[in-house]
């Protein structure tokens, strides 16, 4: 038997990556037995459907075979199991028939392949080699054979088993967080590994990328230059003609064409046997076939102690076969721009475990190249996995009789054709479409699978990902906005001094609206640009406004220990609003500690933290001996309107009232019917929300009014207002205000242009605001 070298094992079953939007669902007793299943099942027995399901099938079905033999022969490679190395290869042949068969029919994609994976036989040939070695010299050889074989049993059906939790609690879509640099390169080094496959298969010498020798030896060239011509044709006919009957016919000329030409040279088909040009790998079974099932009554010979001590190998091959399914899965969908429902497959997968570790087999699941080659034969229906199930069926019980007659270079061929799409799609086309930094991540991580291995590559693949997304972030300005209290200030409506003091010495409050996820990149640079703008301004009161930042990690948090360091310095007080509560107990320990209480303050959003702010700058200045007392009403009206005479008349259409603190002054939703002079007093404009909880829109002091929207554009208010102290209030109602203009239409014209400058004094407010937070 021509055994494959372990670089061709890996080729061929190899599990990779992609994450597109969907993973739920499981199968369901209407998915399987359903009629709309059923009805799917009939539409694949169509014509246009069979043929290129059964062409796919064989083609796929002798692959695999070939390759779960070589995975058996490599687990039970010990001279010690060779008796049952025959055996072996039935429980393995068992197992494709149920990967093929079952997992075709419970899996959300037509046309799926699945069968033995190369890792987890990989690790099961040394978890063997160790049994055999800590067997008691007395045990015998089926005694050994079968402790191998329960070994493997346990293992696969573990891997089932979690890949059915796992589907059962929607937890698959973990692997769709991988960045896409990184399954481009899973991708590219799939291509690159399954080329150098297709070379170590078709002239039996291992090919890598550290040694490519034997691609290029002359006594080899031969052996592997049909199968790219094959390759090179098929491709051809692919662009050309777009039918379903391309890929079987290119693949049955190939056939007859490698005949024609046998016969043409006067070689024998034995000789063509010997030589490698045809598939002769099967070893001839015990009586009966190679299928020899073990049963329950052999567990009193299996050494369960020495199984026992293999724990943590059989661990090691649940965990990658968890990851290289979801890998395998999600690249499927991006090779053949499919839609998995991703926890469907998880159970579908670990169901086939299940049974198929029950009868002795290693682990398998979905795999990439058969898959994708499937896809691309036309094999888009359930019938590829039955009708290589079938084929498993016919080798287990007939041996090798049926598949010595295949040519390789055929084969050879479309291993060929798929490597170099994958190469094309995914070296070639990514160079004109992804950045270059991105680009380079994915040749370095096909070089590292291609190197150094499956699980390497994805180490490397993420470290180097994680690295240049730090460095791009680092580059992503945690700061949205810089505003300072010249040109941002509370929605508390101050005496006409006091806005003025504020606008002058506001620059004091240096006000930051932060953003994002903070970590240690970004929070030392706005440390850097705190510490800049202290040493060049007198800033007393720094405002971060958390509101929306999403997180930050402990070294940010350090930063923040820096930036308080800093302040300390320079006699200032710190003042965070908006932070959630996980953000608010990391800072408690290093930032918001109570013996300090003096130096922070904590407010429930920026409105309330720029107050304080603001009040604390005009107890300043009043402490110097500045002092602003509100102007009457009658003191704004009289230097608005033309002199006292006006303001007379105007004040008799005023009505004068004295409330207490808790007034409802105008409610929201209600229909206009004055607006209001504060005098004395204050009153807070707030809007209800429909959930019962209120947000401040503003507090307005003595010297402004209220409702002046409502009563000018006779809508119905949108906010509440209410008050906050015992206040002293003028009411003009529209009634009022409508005899006003038909009595005395000069005072009424004059308490307009009123009106007019105390919007428009709003309005440049707002407009110096939102420069502000635009600039």
């Amino acid at each position: 038997m021509r055994t494959f070298s372990a670089m061709e094992s890996y080729i061929y079953c190899r599990p990779y990556i992609f994450c597109l939007e969907r993973g739920q669902g499981a199968f369901s007793n209407a998915d399987i037995m359903g009629a709309a299943f059923l009805s799917n099942l009939r539409d694949d027995f169509r014509p246009s459907q069979l043929f290129p399901s059964f062409i796919t099938g064989l083609v796929i079905g002798m692959l695999m075979i070939t390759i779960t033999i070589a995975f058996a022969a490599l687990i039970y490679s010990d001279a010690e199991l060779a008796p049952y190395r025959s055996d072996g290869i039935g429980l393995m042949l068992f197992g494709g028939i149920i990967f093929g068969g079952l997992t075709a029919l419970l899996s959300s994609f037509r046309g799926l392949a699945t069968g033995l994976q190369d890792s987890p036989a990989a690790i099961l040939s040394v978890v063997a080699t160790a049994i055999v070695a800590a067997m008691p010299s007395s045990a015998t050889p089926k005694e050994i054979f079968l402790t191998v074989v329960a070994a493997v049993a346990l293992t696969t059906i573990s891997t089932g088993l979690l890949f059915i939790v796992l589907g059962q609690f929607k937890l698959g879509n973990l692997v769709r967080f991988m960045p896409y640099p990184v399954l481009g390169g899973f991708l590219a080094g799939t291509g690159l590994l399954l080329l150098f496959g297709t070379f170590g298969f078709v002239t039996g010498q291992s090919v890598s990328l550290m040694n490519l020798s034997p691609a290029i030896d002359p006594d080899l060239v031969i052996k592997w230059v049909p199968s790219l011509i094959f390759a090179i044709a098929l491709f051809l006919a692919i662009r050309r003609y777009h039918h379903f009957l391309v890929v079987p016919g290119v693949i049955m000329a190939g056939i007859v064409l490698f005949y024609v030409i046998l016969a043409l040279s006067g070689s024998s088909v034995s000789e063509a046997q010997d030589e490698g040009w045809l598939l002769n790998a099967l070893p001839e079974g015990k009586g009966g076939g190679l299928w020899q099932p073990y049963l329950f009554t052999d567990l009193d010979k299996i050494d369960w102690p020495v199984m026992a001590d293999q724990i943590g190998s059989i661990g090691g091959v649940v965990l990658i076969s968890i990851v290289a399914l979801l890998l395998n899965i999600t690249a499927i969908e991006l090779a053949t721009k499919e839609n998995l429902e991703l926890n469907r497959e998880l159970k579908a997968a670990g169901l086939s475990n299940v049974i198929a570790g029950l009868g002795g087999s290693s682990v398998g699941y979905h795999l990439l190249s058969p898959s994708v080659l499937a896809h691309q034969l036309g094999g888009k229906t359930r019938l590829v996995g039955i009708f290589m199930a079938f084929w498993f069926v016919v080798v287990l019980v007939a041996g090798e009789s049926l598949l010595a007659y295949f040519p390789n270079p055929v084969i050879g061929g479309l291993l060929f054709f798929v490597s170099l799409n994958f190469l094309i799609d995914w070296v070639y086309a990514t160079w004109f479409t992804l950045p270059k930094t991105d680009y380079a991540i994915v040749i370095l991580i096909m070089v590292a699978i291609n190197v150094f291995g499956f699980l390497e590559g994805v180490g490397i693949g993420l470290g180097l990902t994680v690295l240049l997304f730090v460095v791009q972030y680092s580059r992503i300005n945690v700061v949205k906005h810089t505003l300072s209290g010249s040109n941002y200030q509370s929605n508390v409506v101050r005496a006409t001094m006091y806005q003025g003091l504020l606008r002058q010495k506001g620059e004091r409050i240096y006000i930051l609206k932060l953003q994002g996820f903070i970590f240690f990149g970004t929070a030392h640079k706005l440390f850097e640009q705190i510490r800049e703008r202290v040493h060049e301004s007198g800033v007393r009161l720094i405002v971060f406004d958390f509101r929306l930042v999403t997180g930050l990690d402990s070294s940010a948090v350090l930063s923040f220990a820096k930036i308080k360091q800093l302040a300390q310095e320079h006699d200032i007080v710190l003042v965070f609003a908006g932070l959630s509560p996980n953000i608010h107990r990391q800072l408690t320990k290093e930032i918001l500690q109570e013996k300090e209480a003096d130096r922070w303050r904590v407010f429930p959003d920026l409105d309330h933290a720029v107050e304080w702010c603001e009040d604390q700058l005009i107890q300043t200045l009043e402490s110097v001996g500045l002092e602003a007392n509100p102007k009457t009403l009658r003191k704004q009206l009289e230097e608005a309107m033309d002199g006292p005479a006006q303001v007379q008349v105007l004040m008799q259409y005023l009505d004068c009232e004295e409330v207490e603190a808790g007034h409802m002054l105008i409610r929201q939703g209600e229909p206009p019917s004055h607006l209001t002079f504060i005098e004395r007093g204050q009153v807070t404009v707030q809007l209800e929300l429909g959930n019962g909880k209120t947000i401040r829109l503003r507090k307005m002091n003595a010297g402004t009014l209220v409702g002046e929207l409502g009563m000018y554009l006779k809508q119905p208010a949108t906010a509440s207002v209410i008050t906050e102290q015992p206040s002293t209030l003028y009411h003009l109602t529209m009634i009022k205000l409508d005899r006003m203009q038909a009595e005395n239409p000069e005072v009424a014209a004059a308490f307009h242009r009123f009106m007019a400058g105390f919007l428009a004094e709003r309005l440049t407010y707002t407009t110096n605001t939102l420069r502000a937070l635009v600039d």
